[in-house]
């Protein structure tokens, strides 16, 4: 996930927190500095609230690491790499380096989180009549933190995918169709159904007055719809397209022009004449690297016939490629990566073809319509 800041490590994964994290963190202090402090210890001073509502705020962040943590735990005991664990604005992730191995796995896995939010829950509860004799604001606090765990549990329980209630209604989806695939399609297909009625009830809530939360359960309404339909392409592309080369859908017939030609003469002679918006430059068979419309429009035109693509291009290092060892998913991973629409296909240093997005996605549209899936 870009735009976030490491933390260390922890129980041997990685501890990541996104810059979204940090607006819950200042609500949940704001919340606590300027409500419930406010009425239990009218006498403190405002910034003693704030500090305070802060330190509560990191005991909700700890309640939140432990509820991924649990997570992680449960996975690395089946052997699944976790390369790291992410807080955000919506939660936290735990990022699996692949998909557990069966139903089983699947249920305990996505299970232990939300149990163990009701565990801290019921921690806190105990807090709360523990603590109250003793200083009531603290017993206060407790018992919020209490009611804050248990809806994290109670929510992560709903069986929207990919939220954990979502995962277990997929493992037993996985139980009875013996079908991984089919499974996510169905709790997919659920997870969104159940994104639509926390968004709808957002807007109830901005209809009738009530602002924040309406905003709040839209978002996370459209947050989830929207990670329920990309967790089941992602599964897709990673079952239907492992193992299918790279080679599949490069374009051998791409053009390829020579170093030192103008860049108004590559206008005139392959661009306006159709052949396309990317091009190989190359030296015998050496690919030396692509210019594209991009790269030509950081040109002044009155430049042009002056500017050798050599100059315009952007370099072969610079360039992310792929091998004829490669799949697709890896294809993917690399456009990704760098925001790009091609990639070249190499052997060795030797140029074999462009690979397009638009040719990617047009075979995933087909192999989606053909339905060519089998798994396990």
């Amino acid at each position: 996930m870009a735009g976030t800041i490491r933390l260390g490590r922890l129980f041997g994964f990685e501890i990541n927190v996104h810059w979204s994290w940090f607006f819950v963190f200042f609500l949940v202090t704001a919340t606590f500095a300027t409500s419930l402090l406010e009425g239990l210890y009218p006498e403190w001073t405002v910034s003693r609230r704030w500090i305070v509502g802060g330190a509560i705020a990191l005991i909700f962040f700890v309640s939140i690491l432990l509820h991924e943590l649990s997570h992680s735990i449960v996975a690395k005991r089946y052997g699944i790499a976790v390369t790291s664990i992410t807080l955000f604005v919506f939660g936290g992730v735990s990022n699996l380096e692949k998909e557990p191995e069966s139903a089983r796995q699947e249920f305990l896995i996505a299970i232990v989180g939300p149990l163990t939010s009701l565990a801290i829950a019921a921690l806190f509860t105990a807090g709360y009549f523990l603590l109250r004799e003793a200083d009531d604001g603290v017993g206060a606090v407790s018992g919020n933190l209490a009611l804050i765990n248990l809806a994290i549990g109670v929510f992560n329980l709903m069986p929207g995918f990919p939220l954990d209630g979502g995962r277990v209604l997929r493992s037993v989806f996985w139980a009875q169709r013996r079908n991984l695939l089919d499974a996510t399609r169905a709790a997919s297909n659920l997870g969104q159904l159940v994104a639509y009625i926390i968004m709808g009830a957002g807007v109830l809530g901005f209809i009738f007055g009530d602002f924040i939360t309406g905003i709040w359960l839209f978002l996370i309404g459209n947050f989830l719809r929207s990670a329920s339909a990309a967790s089941y392409e992602q599964l897709f592309m990673n079952i239907v397209l492992k193992g299918v080369p790279a080679s599949t859908v490069a374009r051998t017939d791409f053009t390829a022009v020579s170093p030192d030609m103008s860049l108004a003469a590559l206008v005139e002679e392959h661009i306006l004449a159709g052949d396309g918006r990317c091009y190989a430059v190359v030296a015998g068979d050496q690919l030396l690297g692509l210019v594209t419309l991009t790269d030509l429009k950081k040109v002044p035109r009155e430049q042009w016939p002056s500017t050798t693509v050599f100059r315009a291009m952007t370099p072969f290092d610079k360039l992310r490629t792929v091998s004829l060892r490669d799949d697709l998913p890896r294809v993917l991973a690399q456009m990704a990566s760098g925001d790009i629409n091609q990639v070249p296909l190499l052997e060795g240093s030797i140029l074999r073809g462009l690979i397009h997005r638009g040719d990617v996605m047009r075979y995933i549209q087909m192999r989606q319509e053909i339905g060519t899936v089998a798994t396990s």
